[in-house]
């Protein structure tokens, strides 16, 4: 078939630009792997293939996202931009009225080449190892994992999966992500077990998609076309669920997620950059494995800032959360997420209209379900403080913050599990039976400039800076102060 995109296109392409670099010498075990990938974020490096792994004969895939022109290329946007320019652009995608449903296809597809079920299923034939020291146990890492709901439609989401034995691993089915809420209603419908795919190996606009926040009944498959210009993705049936699968990608998992029963599973090295502490998760039982002939493994390491798995969630993860704060958070101009914050600090800009308003803005961000369930701290400051310019937003901090009247705590409230900040260890719930929730507070900051009713009458600060149409009349001359 004529498939349009696929991870080895997409790889060629990095090939012919200089980003993609085939490893030939033999590495022997995960954590060599992980150290050799940490180096790489370090020095910006490019996309890699391990060809040589000692014990298979796939090879391992990473990197392909780790970089902003690379990031930009996955998602088919043009290279050289800045992150406020691709944040603008994915916001533009999450238009629905650019979104293809999938295609369907019938003949056979690259992922169901080879074709494996009962005791032929042996998930120790995949390079996956035990990536770091530390970790529980091998981890699957870059997934797209694919659950579907009679109410919600598909859901397709990236979510991290230990292996615990040679056909089941745990898998990240947690209250606050969709998965979770498709395993929740399956529970209520009295089912044992929900029905899965996981897709490894795909075309990198679909991990994008997988990895954004969406409306619950929307489908990450239909969002993964709004990158290839309205393209649809194509599809192809599974062998043993009810499910449909990229039809491009190098493997797919098929198999069936408990509803009530879990096991243990970490520790793991998540990409706040801490180890998480071992979880009772629901167990994914794989019973059918398809995969290309000659397959790749593409699997990402997190924990690093600049990780490719970063890459892959910061600029979605901003662009969302700007489109919630704009809608939803009275004069709001801006949003950002700092990306040393790692997605736990949110960072709001506001037109004041009135004394009192950053304190209402932080209030009004409780709300969103983002600042709910993952930031602990959002800082409110004015329009005139870029919020994504760190040095400015310190400058609003250092400057207009008195702390016994603009800082807010609030009481210990639920949150997501994966928050190294909170106070609680994760929460086993018992209606899931599983490790499900932290317990922990949110910090607001009002970093806004006081008005005089702010501040006990004091006047309130004026910036220095300088007339805006002076300074615009100096830039419009500037070759003329310094010709060449």
């Amino acid at each position: 078939m004529g498939y349009t995109y696929d991870l080895r296109k997409f790889m060629a392409q990095l090939e012919e630009k200089g980003q993609l670099k085939r490893i030939k010498k033999e590495v022997s075990d995960g954590h060599e792997i992980f150290c050799l990938l940490w180096e790489l974020y370090e020095q910006k490096g490019p996309a890699v293939v391990f060809e040589n792994v000692k014990g298979y004969d796939m090879p391992i895939v990473s990197n392909i996202s780790g970089s902003l022109d690379r990031w930009a290329l996955s998602c088919g946007f043009p290279e050289g931009l800045s992150r406020h320019e691709y944040r603008d652009l994915f916001i533009e995608t999450l238009d629905q009225g650019k979104w293809s449903e999938p295609v369907l296809v019938t003949e056979p597809a690259p992922c169901q080449e080879v074709v494996l079920t009962g005791d032929e299923v042996d998930l120790y034939k995949l390079p996956v190892m035990k990536w770091h020291p530390g970790d529980g146990g091998p981890y699957i890492t870059q997934t797209v994992v694919i659950t579907k709901d009679d109410k919600f439609g598909v859901n397709a989401g990236m979510y991290r999966m230990m292996i615990h034995d040679k056909n089941s691993t745990g898998l990240m089915c947690n209250i606050f992500q969709d998965i979770g809420i498709h395993l929740d209603r399956a529970r209520k419908a009295g089912k044992k077990t929900m029905e899965c795919a996981v897709a490894l190996g795909c075309d990198p606009a679909i991990y994008e998609a997988a990895v954004t926040k969406i409306p619950l009944n929307a489908s990450e498959l239909a969002f993964a076309s709004a990158f290839r210009g309205g393209k649809p993705v194509e599809v192809v049936k599974c062998k043993t669920v009810d499910l449909e699968v990229p039809a491009c990608a190098e493997i797919i998992l098929e198999g069936e997620i408990t509803v009530d029963e879990t096991r243990e599973e970490g520790p793991f090295g998540e990409w706040m950059g801490y180890f998480e502490e071992k979880m009772q998760l629901p167990i994914f039982k794989v019973k059918c494995i398809t995969h290309r002939k000659n397959p790749l493994y593409l699997k990402t390491t997190e924990g690093h800032m600049h990780s490719e798995g970063e890459w892959i969630r910061i600029i979605p993860q901003i662009a969302t959360v700007t489109q919630s704060c704009r809608e939803r958070i009275s004069g709001c101009v801006d949003a950002w997420l700092p990306e040393p914050g790692r997605g736990y600090t949110l960072v709001v800009s506001i037109k004041k209209h009135y004394p009192g308003w950053g304190k209402e803005a932080f209030y009004q961000a409780l709300a969103l379900g983002y600042v709910g369930s993952s930031a602990n701290v959002v800082i409110i400051v004015d329009d005139d403080i870029d919020p994504s310019n760190e040095e400015q937003v310190m400058w609003a901090l250092s400057t207009r913050v008195d702390p016994a009247y603009d800082v807010i705590t609030t009481q210990p409230m639920g949150g997501y599990v994966l928050n190294p900040a909170a106070a609680s260890r994760p929460l086993r719930y018992s209606k899931t039976n599983g490790t499900d929730v932290v317990i922990s507070g949110k910090l607001g900051i009002d970093a806004t400039l006081k008005w005089a009713e702010e501040r006990q009458g004091r006047e309130a600060a004026i910036s220095v800076v300088p007339q805006a149409d002076v300074l615009a009349q100096v830039k419009a001359k500037w070759a003329e102060y310094f010709p060449k």
